[in-house]
């Protein structure tokens, strides 16, 4: 129900949403889907996904509320479209439902051939939705414009008449009866953005390279409200991956590494600080500050350890199992010595995993809880024998890499319930829209929930665009 949803929102909220957006998110979420079905965007239900990542909060549902699309077959996208680029979350083509079906992403790499042979052939997941939308553009004849950055937004008689854009060494302007919408996406490859807005000033990049805040920088010349909400558990850690010649990749870990049997993740002090297979949870804890001794947050330098047990069954930095591991992946045959390597205290690590591996053994993590959420253990390996996301640390040789922060933005253009961007003086600027992650989340405040910020920006999207349509007179 209607209250229901409104009930999990709040709790997801953590304070930091505004009433008023997070009831329009309620009344217009469904509505917003049954519009874009009638445009031809085929969704269906995850089956066995549980609300995550609280299942157990108010207004769950133990069934779960998370829907996708259909895949779509690569070959109806026609060879002049746009290239995709492929998710950091998910393998090219595989829907969280096969995911699921297929024994979870930590059993990839036993993934039946012909199944990935299929997956290969189709968009699936958030990659598949963009492919529909796509295709939905390009059978209603919008141009797309793919290399034409926008320069500035043009300001006439006080309204937003339109953008201009660059092409090449030339700049085209580009009117906008109706008005202009930002979709410009985040800043989180922009240092400078981030070291601005975010908790970790040397958060990486897990996003597209375009995520520089163009959005921002456009609305902000013209005296837009940016607001932040300082606590966003849209957060995730990972690790660099060094390419030899070319730039470092970074890889995000925490639904996948983080989440498989035999491996924990310790700070510099040898001790576990939470529940590594959650990374919202776990994230958090990366923001608490040591005042008195090291004046730094407490758990950052922090690194992922696994043993050979980890590596016999899964992949890491997307190389399969029991393939060897290239050098900048710290190797040793003992937890001492590779404590050694990556300056952790050895002793205190040595009596943290001896107290893991007891529990683990067991299925159980009294200290953190880790591989008790349904849904965290079905991102895991629901094939292994003792827990999808426990096993001990007792095989040699053992191995280990340090972890980064890496967020989403959490600052953005302040919109009204119509999606109209605010100025800093409280009123609208005329003409003026934005929607997606360009523009602050405060129908859902701290939270994060997986599919949130894109239903979000279908939803908010549909409303700015029949405002900028329609102005006060809504229509379905």
């Amino acid at each position: 129900s209607d209250e229901q949803g409104l009930e999990y929102l709040r709790f997801l909220s953590g304070g930091f949403a505004e009433e008023e957006k997070m009831r329009m998110y309620v009344k217009e979420a469904a509505a917003t889907i049954e519009a874009f079905a009638q445009l031809g965007v085929p969704f269906r239900m995850i089956e066995g996904l549980p609300d995550h990542y609280f299942p157990g909060a108010p207004g769950s549902l133990g069934l779960g509320r998370t829907l996708e699309v259909i895949p779509l077959p690569k070959k109806a996208l026609p060879d002049s479209a746009p290239a995709l680029l492929e998710s950091p979350y998910m393998p090219g083509g595989v829907s969280w439902s096969d995911a699921i079906k297929w024994g979870g992403l930590g059993n990839r790499y036993s993934w039946a051939p012909e199944n990935l042979e299929h997956a290969a052939s189709v968009y699936a997941a958030g990659q598949g939705l963009v492919a529909w939308l796509l295709l939905k553009c390009i059978e209603k004849g919008v141009t797309l414009l793919t290399q034409s950055p926008a320069t500035r937004l043009l300001l006439e008689n006080g309204r937003i008449a339109g953008v201009e854009v660059r092409e090449g060494d030339r700049a085209q302007q580009i009117k906008g009866d109706c008005g202009i919408f930002l979709g410009t996406g985040g800043y989180e490859c922009n240092p400078e953005f981030v070291r601005a807005y975010q908790s970790f000033p040397n958060s990486a990049p897990h996003h597209p390279p375009t995520q520089t805040g163009d959005g921002l920088v456009l609305a902000g010349e013209l005296g837009a409200f940016i607001r932040n909400i300082p606590t966003s558990l849209s957060s995730m850690v990972g690790y660099w991956i060094p390419r030899p010649g070319g730039e470092p990749e970074f890889h995000s870990a925490g639904i996948q590494e983080l989440a498989y049997p035999h491996s924990i993740v310790v700070n510099s002090e040898g001790k576990r600080f939470g529940n590594e297979a959650f990374f919202q949870e776990f994230v958090v804890k990366l923001r608490e500050f040591d005042v008195v001794k090291k004046h730094r947050y407490a758990n950052i330098p922090f690194f992922l350890l696994f043993d050979s047990q980890f590596r016999e069954r899964y992949p890491f930095a997307n190389i399969p199992p029991e393939r060897p591991l290239p050098a900048w992946i710290k190797r040793a045959e003992s937890l001492a010595d590779l404590a050694q390597q990556l300056a952790i205290d050895a002793q205190q690590l040595q009596q943290t995993v001896a107290q893991f591996n007891d529990n683990a053994s067991a299925g159980l993590d009294p200290e953190f809880g880790r591989g008790q959420s349904l849904w965290i253990r079905k991102v895991g390996d629901t094939k292994h024998p003792i827990n999808p996301n426990l096993g001990p640390l007792s095989k040699a040789p053992f191995y280990g890499v340090e972890l980064t922060p890496t967020e989403s933005s959490s600052a953005g253009l302040y919109t009204d319930i119509h999606g109209r961007v605010m100025h800093l003086r409280g009123h609208a600027i005329a003409n003026l829209y934005a929607g997606g992650t360009v523009r602050v989340r405060t129908e859902y405040g701290a939270g994060y929930q997986a599919g949130l910020t894109l239903l979000g920006g279908m939803t908010f999207g549909r409303i700015a665009v029949e405002h900028a349509l329609l102005g006060d007179k809504k229509t379905g």
